[in-house]
């Protein structure tokens, strides 16, 4: 029986184990991803409201239990990518009092050892691998950053776009959502959204997202370190 030496193990192929993948694939070492799911189909169901949403065609049937045996339907899905093939791509940073001690009314989240500051490199490297949309300055709850979104924010919706000036009117703050989506609004030839009916809690057919698959897991899969 021969066994195989590898120099690092990734399990999971989400938001954190695919970001890790893309890093570490140009290092050289010899890594094993582990992924329970397959590769999620490309199909016309990926755009189907009814098979998506009604049908639950894309989560797992599993049922988990809370420390009082009340079933949890997860709503997660196995596949490579993990749940970022059906988010809407929005990602924020976390702000600054996010990392102290919380108190709230189910007790108290324990302040971290690192802070903001210790991530917000790595925000920002983040932000330009998942090819963020977005514009700095308009939420007042943003945190302190060194540098611009890599991609201008993403336009409004006509009647979103009348909220957005409804609530300017009345001395609010609506700011755009940092959206890793792959939209050109400027050339939309070369956008690889079209700017569909569907996108939060659906799989983009036409790979859109900035996700961890598209993103990270197939440009590692280039290297012949596996």
């Amino acid at each position: 029986m021969t066994t195989s030496h590898y120099d690092l193990i990734i399990i999971g192929t989400g938001a954190g184990g695919g970001s890790l993948a893309y890093r570490l694939a140009p290092t050289g070492k010899k890594i094993l991803i582990l992924e329970r799911g397959s590769f999620l189909p490309k199909e016309k169901a990926n755009w189907d409201t009814v098979q998506v949403v009604q049908r639950d065609r894309y989560h797992t049937q599993e049922v988990w239990y809370d420390h009082k045996g009340h079933a949890i339907h997860p709503g997660v899905g196995y596949f490579v990518g993990g749940n970022t093939k059906v988010y809407g791509g929005a990602l924020f940073r976390w702000r600054e009092q996010d990392f102290h001690q919380v108190i709230h009314q189910g007790g108290i989240s324990p302040e971290w050892p690192l802070k903001y500051n210790d991530f917000a490199p790595y925000y920002t490297q983040a932000e330009q691998l998942y090819q963020v949309h977005g514009r700095r300055g308009m939420d007042p709850t943003e945190p302190a950053t060194s540098e611009a979104y890599p991609y201008p924010e993403i336009s409004h919706e006509p009647r979103i776009q009348e909220i957005h000036e409804s609530l300017q009117a009345l001395g609010l703050h609506p700011f755009y959502l940092p959206l890793a989506i792959k939209l050109n609004e400027v050339n939309h030839r070369l956008s690889a959204c079209i700017r569909c009916n569907t996108c939060d809690g659906f799989p983009c057919l036409v790979d859109a997202k900035a996700d961890a698959d598209v993103n990270c897991i197939r440009p590692a899969e280039q290297y012949n370190n596996g």
